[in-house]
């Protein structure tokens, strides 16, 4: 099971024979640094918040009481282009110039390619140094964010439905991964009367998804030092109020909702630079924030074969997603 998960391990180690090496900002000093990352770290923030707040659920009708549902879901977010390079102004960053000329340059973000042509100047400790500005991941060049994970819905008492979806961490290369979400779900259509005989069920949910993420790394070139880690985590939250219709068969939803979510990314460990005169020592030099939120619209069909179904989803948003999930009845209490 845990191989799905390691879909988004292998999309990082995709990236590693191109250096995550956004810790060569420190060269033009922490502040500006922050700055620099934040906007390079963007993109993957928001790709994040809104591919794994999808897929809790395909319908507005809630399970029946004690009943249990194990899901593989996976969801695809699809990179819009103006994340995949953000446009710098470089002539306001002080210190600081592109080898060539030119304010303004198109950097790639940690989502774009792993090629850049761009290469920065600064002076340190009066030393002209040059340095290339980091490049993406390049993710598989489909330009597309994958989420994948195992979940569990249960049916509660009130005509409720909570589902719960948790990952260890695990690493594979030098990126390690774990999560942990809930979700919960009430069938409104039980509450209100002209709905209960009606072919279309309503239904409000709220579901929370929490990331964390660790890569550790050695910096070389002009920034060294030891210990190094890069710390991440992600909180998403989502609400919506969805419809579906109620055929035993094949059933069509949809819904409208709200996603925020917040990052926080660390830089710990020693980092040096060697001048002439002397080094620069920084120790667990920077923290950087991101959010994102923004409404999403979504529609889906579900068909049921026997003890198991299939459902497919779209949803219109910041990072537009794709949801497919294959879904296991392992237990219906007969009462």
């Amino acid at each position: 099971m845990k191989k799905l998960i390691y879909i988004l391990l292998i999309c990082w180690c995709s990236g590693k024979s191109q250096d995550l090496d956004f810790n060569n900002y420190l060269l033009i000093g922490v502040e500006q640094a922050e700055d620099l990352t934040a906007i390079y770290l963007e993109p993957l923030s928001e790709g994040l918040a809104y591919g794994l707040t999808g897929g809790w659920f395909n319908s507005a009708v809630s399970k029946k009481k004690w009943s249990i549902e194990l899901s593989l879901v996976s969801n695809g977010s699809f990179i819009p282009s103006d994340r995949l390079t953000k446009d710098i102004n470089i002539s306001e960053i002080p210190d600081l110039e592109v080898l060539g000329g030119g304010d303004v340059v198109a950097i790639p973000t940690i989502l774009g390619s792993k090629e850049s042509s761009v290469t920065l100047v600064t002076t340190v400790n009066d030393e002209i140094v040059t340095f290339d500005a980091p490049t993406g991941i390049g993710l598989i060049n489909l330009n597309l964010l994958p989420t994948a994970f195992i979940q569990a819905n249960i049916g509660i008492p009130g005509d409720s439905e909570v589902a719960l979806r948790y990952f260890p961490k695990i690493g594979i290369c030098d990126v390690t991964l774990g999560m942990l979400g809930m979700a919960f779900k009430h069938d409104l259509s039980q509450s209100i009367g002209i709905l209960k005989a009606s072919p279309i069920a309503l239904a409000a949910m709220a579901g929370f998804t929490r990331l964390d993420a660790e890569y550790s790394f050695q910096a070389d070139g002009f920034v060294t030092g030891n210990n190094q880690l890069a710390e991440g985590s992600l909180n998403a939250w989502v609400f919506e109020l969805m419809a579906s219709t109620k055929n035993p068969i094949f059933n069509v939803y949809g819904g409208i909702g709200y996603v925020t979510g917040n990052a926080d990314y660390s830089l710990k460990g020693t980092y040096i630079i060697q001048t002439q005169m002397e080094p620069l020592v920084f120790n667990d030099p920077f923290d950087v924030q991101n959010s994102a939120s923004g409404l999403r619209v979504n529609v889906g069909g579900k068909v049921r074969m026997g003890w198991f179904n299939l459902n497919l989803g779209y949803t219109f948003q910041g990072f537009n997603n794709l949801s497919l999930g294959l879904n296991f009845n392992i237990y219906n209490p007969k009462n």
